[in-house]
């Protein structure tokens, strides 16, 4: 199976759609509600970041890594919530080390590609490139590393996610 790269920006799109999502950040927790998906804060060990279980009923259940940062539970948040609208076949999927970049680690090897998906999905949800395009107008002209500093702030991501999502998007070379 080929990566579904515009399989998984589109069903992002059409989700922030059907929530009415305008604006950045995006309440990926209210998302997930909308889905019939609880999200469980766990402090889990190592570098596991999340596990999604489908139930026979029809909802689900994210588990996050509470020991991670805000913006990686956000970030694992969105890449769960991909991983169930992408893919419907598995009942139970677990992530661990997943990277949060879109070209780095494992998904810069192109080795897993429903991992690379569920990236793709969660990158265009948390930063949607409609968003991205016109929050970055007034920052023409301003400081790379300020500019990156403010979005990420704004949509509550890491410095690091949105530097490889404005690079992604080609405002920014890494």
């Amino acid at each position: 199976m080929a990566a579904r790269y515009s399989l998984a920006r589109r069903r992002a799109v059409e989700l922030l759609r059907q929530a009415r999502v305008t604006k950045a950040p995006v309440p990926n927790e209210r998302l997930a509600t909308l889905l019939s998906a609880r999200i469980v804060l766990q402090p889990f060990s190592g570098e596991f970041s999340g596990v999604v279980h489908r139930n026979s009923d029809g909802s689900a259940v994210i588990g996050i890594n509470s020991s991670h940062s805000p913006g990686r539970q956000r970030f694992t948040i969105a890449h769960e919530i991909g991983h169930l609208l992408l893919h419907t076949d598995k009942s139970l999927h677990i992530d661990e080390r997943f990277p949060i970049g879109l070209r780095s680690g494992i998904s810069g090897k192109a080795i897993d590609e429903r991992e690379i998906e569920a990236n793709q999905f969660a990158a265009e949800l948390l930063m949607p490139t409609d968003f991205i395009a016109k929050d970055i107008k007034p920052l023409i002209g301003v400081d790379t590393v300020a500019a990156i500093q403010k979005l990420a702030n704004k949509y509550k991501v890491s410095n690091e996610a949105m530097s490889i999502r404005l690079s992604a998007l080609g405002y920014v070379e890494l």
